[in-house]
């Protein structure tokens, strides 16, 4: 970006870049310090998801100087609090206190946040630590397969304190009529959203007996029509399958549309996900410089 402004260049429309240079390029080439610099950007980066209460809506302000940045907000409803400020600091990031990105590390073990003023925070004390190499984000996907869904509603108590052994069983009974499945060639997913659909094993509560579920029923296979009849089977044998001390006659399942089931389409995964060194940043993304409006 800042090369690109050297250039000339009035407007700049980048691919994927480091959120934080969006607001960093212009401080950094105009010699404020690097750290500072793009800590700030981190903040506005989400524009004022970084206030209270949060919005993605709202704009934020930030006034830089050579030893620290202040921010606030646009709007009357929303103010910057030190907890808002710091917490936002830490989205997306594993480490408190050294935040990783292209071309060195943001060092936060010695910056403060202040509250100027029931609107106002301060921050101070960041620092970059130039990377021995420059390293920029390389990623990549694969197609996978092709995705089928069918959504339903269970109420049924007694269905809802055997849903595991149902749908290990109707797993079973699908597996045997695809056993692509079996071979990993195919996946079979169900999703009860009510109990552990959020975290899967990790639910704490999952054995805490909901009144209802949402379920989800997911397919994926090496193309649609496979797919759909593997999604189509499964959801069949669950309307219908049977299990002890059931009273319902006229099926398991409530579908909220109709017909049941939707193609999802094309399913990809990462293929590539690395940090790859070069040696020019620039070299990388080359800046093609066009007029607009006719001016020259």
């Amino acid at each position: 970006m800042i090369h690109a402004l050297d250039d000339g260049a009035d407007v700049v429309v980048a691919g994927r870049c480091y959120d934080p240079a969006v607001f960093a390029a212009v401080p950094i080439m105009r010699g404020y310090p690097v750290g500072l610099s793009l800590h700030m950007g981190k903040i506005l980066e989400c524009a004022a998801i970084a206030a209270m209460p949060g919005s993605g809506s709202d704009c934020m302000f930030a006034t830089l100087d050579e030893t620290g940045f202040t921010v606030e907000t646009l709007s009357d409803d929303r103010i910057c609090t030190v907890t808002s400020v710091a917490a936002h600091t830490l989205y997306e990031k594993s480490d408190p206190y050294r935040l990783a990105g292209p071309g060195g590390m943001l060092d936060l073990t010695k910056t403060a946040f202040d509250q100027l003023d029931d609107r106002r925070v301060r921050v101070s004390g960041t620092v970059f630590e130039p990377s021995v190499s420059h390293m920029i984000k390389l990623e990549g996907a694969r197609l996978t397969g092709y995705r089928t869904v069918s959504i339903a509603g269970v109420r049924a108590p007694d269905f809802i304190a055997r849903i595991d052994d149902i749908l290990n069983g109707v797993r079973t009974s699908v597996a045997a009529q695809f056993p692509e499945i079996t071979g990993n060639e195919a996946t079979l997913l169900f999703r009860a959203y009510g109990r552990d659909g959020v975290m899967g094993s990790l639910e704490p509560e999952r054995d805490q007996q909901p009144h209802e579920i949402g379920l989800v029923i997911e397919a994926v296979a090496s193309t649609q029509a496979q797919a759909d009849a593997i999604c189509a089977f499964a959801r069949s044998t669950l309307l219908h399958f049977g299990y002890a001390g059931r009273k319902s006659t006229a099926g398991n399942l409530a579908f909220p549309y109709s017909p049941s089931d939707f193609k999802a389409g094309e399913v990809y995964e990462f293929s590539v996900y690395h940090l790859m060194r070069i040696a020019d940043p620039k070299a990388a993304f080359p800046a093609d410089m066009m007029p607009l409006g006719g001016r020259r």
